[in-house]
């Protein structure tokens, strides 16, 4: 069976560098990259050519819709795609902190932002004339938690007669905010109401954890099949007694600032040799979280790292710091995740050190297959250094079993074409009907 033309439906851009946009383009690298296109709704441009279709509508340009009558939203083609960006966010100025602030979450936010996308025009000429074009035959949705994005996904499936394969990756319905907000309320109902209708048009769920898998199956009704994020071997892994240093890479948001913190001011005062404190690389652009970073005792921030050079750091490193957040409402937020970040940590020949709540989905995969060290207490990082220090054979033993996993379970080619496998079978599924 010939690949069918994938429709990626998402808020991120296929990125290098950004988490959601590196996940994506690591699940969807068994596809022809002419088999591509992707609409999403973040003010990012294209440095990918794992796809060579790209169509961008910003919140910018559905509020402009209301104010004039100029069509909204810009095409991408190949000729448009620059490799050579280490960024591919451009937003700046007012802009970037409308986004800072949104992060928030609150239930306010949701509806208005939700009520932006509802009264705009997206669904212009342009935009119809770009997906007629390409003619898709399925729908990769990347769910998010935004009702925007399930409508405008619901209504393509529709017009185009095309069915959905839903990519769940994090959870925002089963684990509601406990809150006495009625805005949040209200939209957590519209969410779950449309989550169901585009669940309707997918044939089957795609997750990310066995947790989430069995619970969105019962949830949604719909067979569902876990698969991890594809992950290669790390070309730039150094042997052991060339390596140093204790290093965090990725993400902020969701609280794990906290715990980082509470891991550097530890190692700080614990005084190990080589492991007095973190190494912190992020794209994180709060002004309060980059002033707790930079003031912080046992961290040293060094802002955002290229893509390209992530291998690389990981693969110098003598420890990687996987954290999740104890907050109660990241807790629930994040009681799925599985990130890139734990595929990436677990190919690349470090000694991983995992701390955070246990029943998290990430914390928990760690643990059974006894790939990272498990760190209940900051308090105890210091000791347990000092441990792997002086024991290379104990060290190595975390190293090794981490490197099984992530060829068992991460395989770039065996996971790439479970994906091409599952969007195939969505297909065959034939046409949903409205």
């Amino acid at each position: 069976m010939p690949q069918p033309h994938v429709l990626v439906i998402s808020h991120n851009v296929f990125s290098a560098s950004g988490n959601m946009g590196k996940t994506m383009e690591n699940l969807l690298g068994g596809v022809d990259p002419a088999h591509l296109a992707q609409l999403y709704f973040h003010s990012e441009v294209p440095t990918r050519r794992c796809c060579l279709r790209y169509f961008r509508i910003t919140d910018r340009d559905v509020l402009r819709s209301r104010l004039s009558r100029r069509q909204v939203g810009r095409s991408y083609g190949a000729d448009d795609i620059d490799e050579t960006r280490t960024v591919s966010r451009t937003d700046r100025g007012l802009e970037a902190r409308v986004y800072q602030f949104s992060r928030r979450r609150t239930g306010l936010i949701y509806i208005l932002r939700d009520l932006l996308w509802c009264l705009g025009r997206w669904d212009t000429p342009a935009l119809r004339a770009w997906l007629e074009a390409f003619a898709p035959d399925v729908i990769f949705f990347a769910s998010g938690d935004y009702t925007f994005s399930y409508r405008i996904a619901c209504r393509l499936s529709r017009r185009y007669g095309i069915p959905m394969l839903m990519w769940c990756c994090d959870d925002y319905y089963l684990i509601g905010k406990k809150t006495r907000s009625p805005l949040y309320r209200l939209h957590h109902r519209s969410l779950l109401r449309w989550a169901r209708l585009a669940a309707a048009r997918s044939p089957m769920l795609l997750t990310i954890s066995r947790e989430m898998q069995d619970d969105y199956s019962a949830l949604f009704g719909l067979p569902a099949e876990t698969v991890r994020i594809p992950v290669p071997r790390n070309p730039c892994a150094l042997p052991p007694e060339q390596r140093s240093g204790v290093v965090y890479a990725g993400n902020l948001g969701l609280h794990r600032v906290e715990p980082l913190l509470e891991l550097g001011r530890a190692l700080h005062r614990g005084c190990v040799h080589g492991c007095e404190h973190i190494d912190v690389y992020s794209g994180e652009r709060s002004e309060e979280t980059l002033r707790r970073l930079q003031h912080a005792e046992g961290i040293v921030f060094h802002g955002p790292l290229p893509g390209k050079d992530i291998p690389e750091l990981l693969g110098r490193a003598k420890y990687l710091i996987v954290t999740e957040s104890f907050d109660p409402a990241a807790r629930r937020r994040t009681r799925y995740s599985l990130s890139t970040k734990i595929g990436e940590s677990l190919a690349s020949g470090a000694c991983i050190l995992a701390y955070g709540p246990e029943e998290i989905s990430s914390i928990r995969y760690l643990e059974a297959h006894q790939a990272a060290c498990i760190l209940r207490r900051a308090e105890d990082a210091p000791a347990l250094l000092r441990q792997l220090e002086a024991d290379p054979e104990l060290y190595q033993s975390y190293v090794r079993r981490a490197g099984q996993l992530a060829e068992t379970a991460h395989d770039p080619q065996t996971n790439r074409q479970a994906v091409c496998r599952l969007l195939q079978q969505v297909c065959a599924a034939g046409e949903v009907q409205p």
